[in-house]
């Protein structure tokens, strides 16, 4: 095939052959969607690339936050253990220690001679303070322990409660004492009743809700 061309302003006509022109379209045609195919296959590995990137910075960020929480935890547990373990040793976290509260009941009875000593405990039960006291996964529990005592005096009442407070595990609140005196006239007799103290006592202990036993 053979294409005439001329110039207007000369009048010479050129003649082009498509043969020879054919060779050169092809190879551009095929350069231009080869380009083509390049520039889209570059965009769409661009936006996977970039979603990819957007997709490990979330889970990176995920695992940070998650790495902070858990540090967090750490710092808690670290800052909170010894006290933990204090309130495990002294009978006040897990389950109570009666037996404990009566030797060392009996025990400082003794230590103060004191003439008559009766106790009573009754069974545990849910303690809810009239204050607001969230307790989390635990829960709080106490048991009453009635007191009814012959001392010598007074200050015995106080040093047989310090005693306890010293040497029973686990923690307990005074709710009432009442004193009654026997004589008008005090005597000397160590083993005389000169006051009568009714006592009542509270126990407390705390226990995770679940029942799960606590082990350290």
């Amino acid at each position: 095939m053979t294409i005439f061309n001329g110039d207007r302003q000369t009048g010479k006509a050129y003649v082009l052959d498509w043969q020879y022109l054919r060779g050169a379209l092809v190879f551009f045609t095929c350069a231009a969607a080869l380009s083509a195919s390049l520039l889209a296959g570059s965009m769409y590995f661009e936006r996977r690339m970039e979603q990819g990137y957007l997709r490990h910075s979330d889970k990176l960020d995920s695992l940070s936050r998650r790495y902070h929480a858990l540090a967090g935890q750490e710092d808690v547990i670290r800052d909170f253990s010894a006290r933990f373990m204090d309130l495990y040793k002294n009978g006040i976290l897990g389950r109570e220690h009666r037996l404990n509260w009566i030797e060392v009941l009996q025990e400082a009875g003794n230590s103060l001679s004191v003439p008559s000593l009766s106790y009573e405990i009754r069974a545990q039960k849910s303690y809810y303070p009239e204050f607001p006291a969230p307790a989390g996964g635990y829960s709080i529990f106490v048991s009453e322990m009635s007191l009814e005592m012959q001392l010598l005096h007074e200050e015995d009442l106080f040093t047989l409660l310090r005693f306890l407070n010293e040497h029973a595990r686990g923690l307990y609140s005074v709710s009432s004492c009442e004193l009654t005196r026997n004589f008008v006239q005090l005597t000397d007799d160590p083993g005389a009743g000169n006051v009568t103290a009714s006592c009542l006592l509270e126990w407390f202990s705390i226990k995770p809700k679940d029942d799960m036993e606590i082990k350290v």
